[in-house]
This record gives structure tokens, sequence and C-alpha cells, in this order.
């Protein structure tokens, strides 16, 4: 168990490391950590997203959420457009200023990123997606032993 824990320890110092270099990102281009995961995801995806989308893939409060679209609204960086039939509901939507300022922010950390993984084999993305993946599986497993049916 002594190693189990050492290894614990290890893995979750990784994974801070990686946090902090993202926050430290965020902060370089003016972000609030919650916006640049927000820009992060609409550059990332080819679908737009709601703010309760957005809160339930972050694991994120809905006030906090709605205090990141609203710095980036007042930015210009994005507007909320209501989607084929339904008016309650908007998604998020970059506009020709977020995009142009995305170009030069959050794109670059993408860059970043795909320079990261250039520097492993195939095989090893491979095995590094498929171990973290594993760990999520049995992570969720065993917190279904301890979390309450009430708050699932």
């Amino acid at each position: 168990m002594d190693e189990l824990k050492s290894q614990l320890l290890r893995f979750n110092s990784i994974y801070n490391d990686t946090n902090r270099t993202y926050h430290r990102l965020a902060l370089s281009l003016g972000l609030p950590d919650c916006a640049f995961l927000i820009l992060y995801l609409l550059r990332m995806s080819d679908r737009l997203y709601t703010q309760s989308e957005i809160c339930e893939l972050m694991c994120l409060s809905r006030q906090t959420v709605n205090s990141a679209l609203k710095t980036l609204a007042a930015a210009g960086h994005l507007e909320f457009v209501h989607s084929d039939g339904n008016k309650k509901n908007k998604l998020l939507k970059l506009t020709e200023r977020g995009i142009s300022f995305c170009e030069t922010s959050v794109d670059q950390v993408i860059g970043l990123e795909i320079n990261a993984l250039s520097e492993f084999t195939p095989d090893e993305i491979e095995l590094l997606l498929r171990l973290n993946r594993k760990f999520a599986v049995c992570l969720r497993a065993e917190a279904e032993k301890l979390i309450s049916p009430d708050s699932r």
C-alpha cells in the first residue's frame, strides 16, 4: 500500500504540474482559466455548445461559466445564437474577432500540445491514452461505491 500511495503522489504531482502549465498559459493570454477552456473547446470542436453543455463537460458551476461567457462576450469574442427550433437554449459561437483572437492565442497553445505529443511515438501516444482512459474508468467505478445515489 505504501508503494501505491507513493505512486499516487507522483501521479497527482504530474497532474497538478500539467494544470499549473495550463493556468500559466491562460494568464499569459490575459484570460481566466474558465474563459481559456471555453475558447479552447470551441476551437477544438466542430460544433457549437450551450452554456449547460459547457458546465457539464467541464464540471464547472453555472455561475463560473456564466461569468466567463460574459467576459468573452463583452470582449467581442463570442455571441449567443438561437439553435434551430429552440429559442431557450442559445448556442455559443465565436465572432470574427474571437476567431482572430484564438488564432493568436488558443491556437498557439494547441500547437504547443501537438509539438509536445510529437515527442512521443504513435505507440506511446496510444499507450498514454489507453492508460489514462483505464485510470478514469477504474476511478469512476471506485467512486460509485462512495457516491450516494441521491447525488448521482
